[in-house]
């Protein structure tokens, strides 16, 4: 019998290993390169980092349905205690990036599963995983618009 992993579970393991993996990133190009200029952590940032864990879970886990709220709480934890790890932000910057981790991260969930939603329903409905990744990538195209909105 096949076990099915919930769709909280599966958000929560695809958005914290996105968000490791660049805070990761961002710890060693520190490390190495003192003088190496980072990214700021813009609405951009935010959305380019929510999209990949989006479109991580589809491609892996699959399309499921969603609790709004619980999205939420996933999101804000995530984002404040992975900035905070980091280092890059301080304890009363790490609040404020996760609170605007997780409204952009819900944002981006829910403008994400619409869009996906509508593109499953039609013939484009076999190749839910390509549609994924291109709904991903046109939404933080469309997120490059808000550039220079921060912390």
């Amino acid at each position: 019998m096949k076990r099915e992993i919930s769709p909280l579970c599966a958000l929560s393991l695809s958005l914290t290993a996105v968000l490791l993996i660049a805070g990761l990133g961002a710890v060693i190009a520190g490390a190495l390169v003192p003088n190496v200029v980072l990214p700021a952590m813009d609405v951009p940032m935010l959305a380019a980092l929510s999209l990949i864990a989006l479109a991580l879970e589809t491609v892996v886990f699959g399309h499921g349905s969603r609790e709004w709220v619980a999205s939420l709480a996933v999101a804000v934890v995530d984002f404040g205690l992975l900035s905070l790890c980091t280092g890059r932000v301080s304890a009363s910057e790490a609040v404020r990036a996760a609170a605007l981790g997780g409204v952009v991260f819900l944002c981006c969930e829910v403008l994400f599963h619409s869009i996906l939603d509508r593109l499953s329903s039609g013939s484009a409905g076999k190749h839910l995983k390509s549609a994924a990744v291109v709904t991903a990538v046109l939404l933080w195209l469309a997120s490059q618009s808000m550039a220079g909105m921060g912390l």
